[in-house]
Parts: C-alpha cells; structure tokens; sequence
C-alpha cells in the first residue's frame, strides 16, 4: 500500500520538533527559572505547578488518557535505631477526565518498598507498559490500580534529573478501554517527561527554599 505524502512527512515532523525545539524549550526554561531569582518561595512554587499543569494538560490532550499523574521520591521519616532516612513517594499531581477516579489521596507517603517490581524495572529500563490487565502478562505489583481505580491500560515513565537521577515518575491510566502506544506516541511522551523533568530539577535545585 503506497503511503501519502502526510504519512511521510509526520514522523520527520515528530522527530524535528523531539530534537531541535524539544532542548530549545528546555532551556527556555532553565532560564525563566533563573530570572525568577527575587522571587519568593511561594511564588516559585506557584510558577511551577502553573508550568507543570500546562504540561499535563497537553499530554492528556494528545494521548486521550483519563488519568495522568505526577509522583515524586522524598524521605519519609527514620529507621531505628540507625536513623537511616525511609524512602517514600507521593502523588504531588494529578489530573483526571469526568467520571475516573482520583488516585492521588491513597498514594500519600508511599514506602519504596511495597513496589519492588515496578520500581526495579523503571529504574532499569525508564518505563512500564500494561497494555490490558485482563491479560496474563506480569502487573508488577500494581493490579490495585485495575482493581480498584478500574484502569485498562498504564504507562508509567520514570522522571530524570539533569545528572540523569531518577526523582520521579508519570503515570498514564486509560480507563474506558485498552490503548496501544505508538512510536509517535512514545516520542511526544518522552519528549514531555523531558520538560518536566527539567522543571522538577530547577526547582528542587533552586536556592530558595
């Protein structure tokens, strides 16, 4: 089947806006935050979560999910009787169509240790994909979220510093039916895990506090 002239230019299209306007927005960015110097600390806070919000609204919009949300590693507390700090994480941010279930009040001060499978293999590899949870393929430790929150299909990207740490993750969640990603797919989330991740570091890295 002969492709159309739109087929053929769409992915250099993609690929041209991931690789010269995507690090083009990034540091745009990086010095908004910088200029922002005299700001005070709710007023950084506030920009940000602004920045951020825009985000998810684009994302949600191009990929048509009904839930995307935003968690990020903290410590939580101490170990006894060492006082080694607990590694936990929080849903900071979340968005969701009419009629999907919030997720973001159950996972408060989440310990790291109670998904050892998901965790392990977005720290590995960067991403997780359950296409259907109806299917025999391995949940990792997350069928909660079929079960009680009645997603289809999830897609959770770790977020990365500038150093290349991992200090965050997204989560995609299609609740009325399954969703195949495509590669045009991959490329805009990725490109917007970016962004954040940029924004997410600026902030944390900011002087202010």
């Amino acid at each position: 089947m002969e492709l159309t002239k739109l087929e053929v230019i769409a992915p250099i299209i993609i690929a041209f806006i991931t690789a010269v306007l995507g690090p083009v927005l990034v540091e745009w960015i990086k010095n908004k935050f910088k200029a922002k110097s005299t700001n005070t600390p709710i007023q950084d806070a506030i920009e940000l979560n602004e920045l951020v919000d825009t985000q998810l609204d684009i994302t949600m919009d191009e990929l048509k999910c009904n839930r995307i949300w935003i968690a990020q590693f903290h410590n939580g507390g101490h170990f006894y009787p060492t006082g080694k700090s607990i590694q936990k994480f929080s849903f900071f941010y979340e968005k969701v169509t009419p009629n999907t279930i919030s997720t973001q009040h159950t996972f408060q001060n989440i310990p790291v240790s109670l998904f050892p499978k998901a965790l392990g293999k977005i720290y590995k590899e960067g991403e997780l994909s359950i296409l259907n949870f109806n299917d025999n393929n391995e949940k990792y430790d997350l069928e909660t979220f079929s079960t009680e929150y009645d997603t289809k299909s999830l897609y959770i990207v770790g977020l990365y510093s500038l150093d290349n740490h991992l200090i965050g993750l997204m989560g995609i969640s299609f609740t009325e039916s399954e969703y195949k990603m495509t590669k045009e797919n991959w490329i805009f989330l990725r490109q917007k895990i970016g962004v954040i991740g940029t924004l997410l570091t600026d902030y944390l890295n900011s002087k202010k506090k």
